[in-house]
């Protein structure tokens, strides 16, 4: 080892804060670039496992397949798996069904594996073990009203359904009307010895006439035919559409063609001939694209490039912050080590060897960071999943797996490396070319020019003498400055972008995905009223809180200045007038979508916008800010330009069951008592159109109610089934109605619990990256002010007091802060709208806001911790001996 290396080594050692923390920030760079890879990872395993569990461990599906052809497939070298499944048919349930459009049990019977690897996934009980036991789903009491338990008996008529000479299947929805039948019956006894969840839509559709329930195949060589469902091999994903096509009969190159959606620009005769060449496939089928997406490679899947696209996003914030982080941390050991570079270039060190000693120092300091970034992002990633699934999984029934990937620890190693050397690179260019002269008498770092030693009047004023020679300091010593602010300033643009990246993924996740704030939707149509009702609900035992809601129409003449630019854009004419077959010109007419809820719900909604109830209860509120679906895109916009205190001249229409006539109705002039984008419980957010909200008192001045009305009354309970069964009660009790209850537990926990997951990665992210920033600021502070100890010792022996000193440093706070904001802030914005652009090509368009709360939060924190760590620098430089100080060169 030569000298060179050997005296930095030494002086890593002495400095041991200054070393200490440039491998703190090493270690939380790697580390986070190591959870972020590995998180990527485990999220891609999550969500197979969760697309096996929740909608099947199968590529394709095919139906009614010979029994012959199902012995092929056994042998076909591209399949790994086959399981099957056999349709006995249809039977009539319980005639007390709530669900009268699904008043079937659909009975299918499944070999082991097909019950364990098609969705079928259990709540209560076990798998059925012979044929002449059976599960159940668990809507056919949530949805259909019949309460079967584990261990009861049940005996069905089980038939094929024809419908004139035609046999039907789960995709024929049952009509009432219809002239269907069941056939070739046969009476079977089942005991039920388990209850399942509903099958998912591409097992079960959402109009299919039967609840399945699933019984066990004991002699699969006794069948004929029987619906069979592969998983392809590893290698046969890549070319998955081509060989389903070989197994359907049908055309190769068209059916990969039109599955892959190579169509959209084809010209319509062109796709009419591809589709001709797959319209007879040898057997219907199904495809499970989800998995296959996921399967078929790293970035399969829209939702994993997505992720992957978040992803790429932070890494490169993380290695832009870190390169700032660990490029500080070498600046400041090039300024303390000045006068050595100037010594060792005296007696002859050349610059390519005070360059290759900076890089030395760069890959040991590595050397020790790097492992234990990679140990800690590991274990972070880890402990994060751990976590989230004591949170989740109980609800969502799966838990999140961790996935180890030596790629992921690789890509973190090598940009850990790249990041070190970025940071080392302009220090190591720096050190190089410092003169010897210069490096011995240390002048290099303070320029003075006759400007710079200038201090305006009011420094003086305020501050008094300490706060002058702060100032004349700060301009004499700009690089010392300059880095300080670099380093707050980075940290605040950073900040203020994830925090904009943050807000906009939720808000394109709730749009997508919608959340619910309830957990019991009732429907009920009828000549009577609920909201007569509310008191009487809302004192129902477990009830958190109750909306009633129902709507209807409003309409209104206006002209094209009542629609906003953007709205205008799409949509050009409207607004304008037209002229009729008569040739009368008629104005445009405007229909608004406006809900009514009860009138307690309705103050509750006003008061939550700071209004008084009183003054607004006469009144509409106009959701203005809508998601509208355009050129296959939702586009978030704002559809009127009418404010606050604008009146509409509207009527109203409405049929008239009892008359059977069409009813218009003029309404008085409609006041909107504010213009916004918060919606009341109950009311969908995200709605794909503006409407208003007005309060049941307002409503019954407003129109003449109807004959029969639907409502749709949207409660959260802490005892669903409780308050279901206490809710038929009071609705059996009301005349001349008809109700529909869907308990939806289940789905509020699993979105609530989709939600939670996802907050705790995406601020994780951030506090690991504001971990990163304030150990960045808290370095850079307090080396600098570590490197000004003599400086300090010797204003001290002069006779500067405490009192003088603290202002001196409140200035310096001051103008740190100041400064780094004025730059950081727009950084930040302009960050968080790039990153607004990037995100804006899919198939949700936000509109950009800036992020005011980022930046408040941002100067209220530069503030406290420029502050904070400055007097804890002090406090540490003010207990060291002036004498020794002013003596001593090592930190």
């Amino acid at each position: 080892m030569n000298l060179m290396n050997k005296l930095t080594i030494k002086n890593l050692k002495l400095n041991k804060k200054r070393t200490i923390m440039t491998v703190i920030g090493i270690m939380l760079s790697v580390a986070l670039l190591t959870a972020v890879a590995t998180m990527f990872f485990s999220a891609k395993a999550s969500m197979i496992l969760y697309q096996k569990q929740e909608q099947g461990n199968y590529h394709y599906g095919f139906d009614s397949v010979p029994k012959e052809d199902i012995e092929k497939l056994k042998q076909h070298r591209k399949i790994e798996t086959l399981y099957i499944t056999n349709i006995l048919g249809y039977a009539k349930l319980d005639e007390d069904i709530e669900t009268p459009s699904q008043p079937y049990a659909y009975v299918k019977e499944y070999t082991l594996e097909a019950l364990q690897n098609l969705a079928v996934n259990l709540i209560q009980g076990r798998y059925p073990e012979n044929s002449s036991e059976i599960v159940i789903p668990s809507d056919l009491k949530g949805n259909g009203g019949l309460d079967y338990k584990v261990g009861d008996t049940i005996t069905l008529e089980i038939g094929t359904r024809v419908s004139n000479g035609y046999n039907l299947n789960q995709y024929n929805p049952y009509n009432e009307m219809g002239p269907e039948e069941l056939v070739n019956t046969q009476t079977k006894t089942y005991t039920i010895v388990g209850i399942m969840e509903s099958l998912p839509y591409r097992l079960e559709s959402y109009n299919a006439p039967g609840y399945v329930f699933a019984s066990y195949l004991e002699n699969v060589d006794s069948i004929q035919t029987a619906d069979v469902y592969i998983r392809y091999i590893k290698e046969a994903l890549r070319d998955h559409y081509r060989i389903t096509a070989q197994i359907l009969n049908v055309d190769e190159a068209a059916f990969d063609k039109i599955l892959r959606g190579d169509t959209v620009n084809m010209p319509y005769t062109e796709y009419e001939q591809l589709q001709s060449k797959i319209a007879n496939p040898k057997y219907d089928y199904v495809q499970n694209d989800y998995l296959l997406s996921l399967e078929s490679g790293i970035l399969g899947h829209a939702t994993l490039k997505a992720i992957a696209t978040a992803a790429v996003i932070v890494v490169c914030i993380i290695i832009g912050t870190s390169v700032f982080c660990i490029k500080n941390s070498f600046d400041i050991s090039i300024t303390e080590k000045i006068r050595q570079y100037g010594m060792l270039a005296s007696i002859g060190a050349t610059k390519k060897q005070i360059r290759k000693n900076v890089y030395f120092e760069a890959i040991l300091l590595g050397l020790m960071g790097i492992p234990l970034g990679v140990l800690s992002g590991v274990l972070a990633a880890f402990i994060l999943i751990l976590i989230s699934n004591q949170l989740v999984s109980g609800i969502l029934g799966y838990g999140l797996i961790f996935s180890f990937s030596w790629i992921a620890i690789l890509f973190s190693v090598l940009l850990g490396f790249v990041t070190i050397l970025l940071s080392a690179q302009q220090s190591a260019r720096k050190a190089s070319k410092i003169a010897p002269i210069q490096a011995i008498r240390n002048s290099t770092e303070i320029k003075i020019r006759q400007k710079d030693i200038k201090s305006t009047k009011w420094v003086k004023k305020i501050f008094g003498i300490g706060g002058e020679v702060s100032y004349k300091n700060l301009q004499r010593s700009r690089r010392k400055y300059r880095a300080t602010v670099i380093s707050i300033v980075i940290c605040v643009s950073i900040f203020i972008a994830l925090s904009s990246f943050v807000s906009m993924l939720y808000k394109v996740l709730q749009t997508e995905y919608q959340e619910i704030d309830y957990n019991i939707q009732a429907l009920y149509y009828g000549t009577n009223d609920l909201y007569s009702s509310m008191d009487e609900i809302r004192r129902i035992e477990g009830i958190q809180f109750a909306t009633d809601v129902s709507y209807f129409y409003i309409s209104y003449e206006t002209d094209s200045s009542a629609f906003t630019d953007d709205y205008r854009n799409i949509y050009p004419n409207v607004g304008k007038e037209s002229v009729d077959e008569n040739g009368n010109t008629q104005k445009w007419v405007e229909d608004i979508y406006t809900y009514v809820i009860d009138d307690f719900a309705f103050q509750t909604y006003v008061e939550s916008l700071h209004l008084d109830y009183d003054k607004v209860k006469d009144k509409a509120i106009l959701i203005n800010t809508f998601f509208h679906e355009y050129d296959s895109k939702k586009i978030e916009m704002e559809m009127y330009t009418f404010q606050k205190g604008d009146v509409l001249d509207a009527y109203t229409s409405h049929y008239d069951s009892k008359e059977e006539i069409l009813v218009y109705s003029d309404i008085d002039d409609i006041e909107i008592a504010l213009v916004t984008s918060e919606v009341p419980r109950g009311v969908p957010k995200g709605t794909n159109e503006t409407c208003l909200i007005v309060g049941e008192h307002y409503y019954d001045q407003l129109v003449t109610p109807y004959n029969n009305h639907t409502e749709t009354l949207f409660i959260d309970s802490n005892n669903t089934s409780q308050t279901q069964e206490d809710l038929e009660l009071l609705f059996n009790a009301l005349e001349g109605g008809e109700y529909h209850i869907n308990n939806l537990e289940e789905n509020a926990k699993q979105m609530h619990s989709f939600y939670l997951l996802i907050s705790i990665f995406l601020y994780g992210f951030i506090t690991v990256i504001a971990l990163i920033g304030v150990t960045n600021i808290f370095n850079t502070i307090t080396t600098n002010m570590n490197l000004r100890r003599r400086e300090f010792a010797m204003l001290r022996s002069i006779g500067m007091t405490t009192k003088e000193f603290n202002r001196m440093i409140q200035l310096e706070s001051f103008f740190y802060g100041m400064k780094a904001l004025l730059i950081g802030v727009p950084m930040g914005c302009i960050l968080s709208y790039i990153i607004y652009k990037a995100l804006i090509g899919g198939q949700v368009i936000l509109a950009y806001q800036i992020p005011l709360q980022a930046i408040l939060i941002s100067a209220a924190c530069v503030f406290l911790l420029v502050t904070v760590i400055m007097k804890y620098s002090l406090g540490k430089i003010s207990q060291q001996n002036t004498i020794e100080t002013i003596r001593n060169e090592n930190i």
